[in-house]
């Protein structure tokens, strides 16, 4: 990342040593592959036996998540005729034993290996660029369809009991309209599951291997790929962003929102008398290096006793002002004392409606309602948090501006690498249909990643790139 000095800040001696900001813009090209049969895409095929685990493993990681696991176990009455569909499901989606998540991660870590190895054997890292890509692709698409045919083999299981066991058939019941319910918090555990999956991956074996074949300058588009966000539709789910960025507002009259958090964080930065550019959309490069929340305000608890340090308090206190006269650092603050709250009652209110209720007296109010009509459930953890967002002054108040910038530059950072990702994932066609393989591979335009025990012999391949 190149280093940008920046002068001009404020008038006094102590207040003039201009902080080193870190500029950055996510970049993803996939240039110089053959496009398929289609003349815009990339034609890529996968190894049967990864997608064949890959589905059963994504398949069993949705029925935990989603508590639905004794369910699918059930043995149905045995009066009842089981359909060939649902069979199908019960194959791929049976309990696993202990060693088949050890087996996926082998035969996922071994796809991997192939694809660097034929990326060194043609002396294109890009190759290997590819064939990660195609991975995400392939199981950003079963996350949804292996959660619609597990919602489907528990409907098959419902009709299976109705008459028969009354009792268990409403206990299931209950359980598949939660599972309904839960569809993106079962998705997002999912594909955090699989995201850590693939950042060990890359950490224990791959990181190593390419630095080993193509030199230590790492390809951009790699870094790309260890993002949070990587698995998920649109980088906007609420509990992704509490648990690892910070819950923005997601309502149009939600002062928080992540083009409003935006502008503010550009007035910030022009605020400082900076040399930067005046257009919001030319600040972006300096709002996705999260390093310049400290270059700026010492994340939050810089020292006095330094110019220095002298300077990023000074800015500190700006950056509290302005959040402040936006009307936005009490959200700020609820945004992180509703992150303890969500395992107590998410399972009744949304998270949004939990963060304004820390702010709004009449969200407040509602949502006190909604815990009493619970039965269960109580309100005091509500109210002391209530009572802690009022109650943030002084040094705790800044403490907590300091940590907004640099999680909302990490999130601005990382939502910018999930665009540049699914521009690429575009350029991916992924191929299963046998004849249009063939077509793509007589034209010489396949990229075919394979496990070593299924590939053919190198005087048998098709040549083309």
């Amino acid at each position: 990342m190149p280093r940008i000095p920046i002068f001009k800040l404020g008038s006094s001696t102590d207040e003039t040593i201009p902080p080193e900001l870190a500029s950055y813009k996510p970049s993803l090209s996939l240039e110089g592959l053959s496009v398929g049969i289609d003349n815009l895409r990339h034609d890529v095929h996968l190894s049967p036996k990864f997608t064949e685990m890959a589905r059963a493993h994504v398949a069993r990681l949705i029925a935990r998540h989603g508590d639905v696991e004794g369910l699918l176990a059930a043995e149905a009455p045995a009066a009842v005729p089981r359909t060939a569909f649902l069979n199908k499901l019960t194959t791929v989606i049976k309990p696993g034993s202990k060693s088949e998540p050890a087996d996926f991660k082998s035969v996922l870590t071994a796809l991997h290996v192939a694809a660097l190895n034929r990326a060194k054997a043609e002396n294109n890292v890009t190759i290997d660029l590819l064939a990660r890509l195609a991975v995400v692709k392939f199981l950003r698409l079963e996350l949804n369809s292996q959660f619609a045919q597990v919602l489907e083999r528990c409907r098959m299981m419902l009709k299976s009991y109705e008459g028969v066991r009354q009792q268990k058939a409403l206990e299931y019941r209950e359980r598949v309209a939660s599972f309904q319910v839960r569809k993106k918090i079962i998705q997002r555990k999912t594909g955090q599951d699989l995201f850590l999956l693939l950042r060990d991956i890359e950490k224990e074996t791959l990181a190593r291997m390419r630095r080993s074949r193509f030199g230590e300058n790492d390809s951009e588009g790699h870094k790309l790929l260890i993002n949070r966000l990587v698995l998920s539709e649109d980088g906007r789910d609420d509990y992704l962003c509490a648990e690892q960025y910070v819950m923005l507002g997601n309502w149009e009259r939600d002062p928080d929102r992540f083009i409003r958090m935006r502008e503010i964080s550009c007035e910030f930065l022009r605020s400082l008398q900076m040399d930067l550019p005046d257009d919001d959309a030319e600040l972006d490069p300096w709002l996705n290096a999260p390093e310049n929340a400290h270059a700026l305000v010492g994340g939050g608890t810089p020292s006095e006793s330094s110019p220095e340090g002298r300077s990023q308090k000074a800015r500190l206190l700006s950056w509290v002002r302005l959040l402040e006269d936006q009307s936005v650092m009490e959200y700020v603050i609820a945004s992180y004392e509703a992150v303890p709250l969500l395992s107590e009652y998410s399972s009744r209110i949304n998270p949004q409606q939990l963060k304004n209720a820390l702010v709004d007296r009449t969200e407040c109010s509602r949502v006190e309602r909604l815990i009493q009509e619970g039965g269960r459930l109580s309100a005091n953890n509500l109210y002391a948090a209530v009572g802690r967002v009022a109650s943030c002054r002084g040094s705790d108040r800044a403490r907590v501006a300091g940590r907004f910038l640099r999680d909302f530059l990490r999130y601005h950072r990382d939502m910018r690498r999930l665009e540049a990702l699914n521009s690429a994932l575009d350029s991916i066609n992924l191929i299963g249909n046998a004849k249009l393989r063939e077509l793509s591979a007589v034209n010489g335009t396949l990229y075919e990643f394979l496990l070593q025990e299924e590939q053919k012999p190198a005087e048998e391949r098709v040549l083309g790139h």
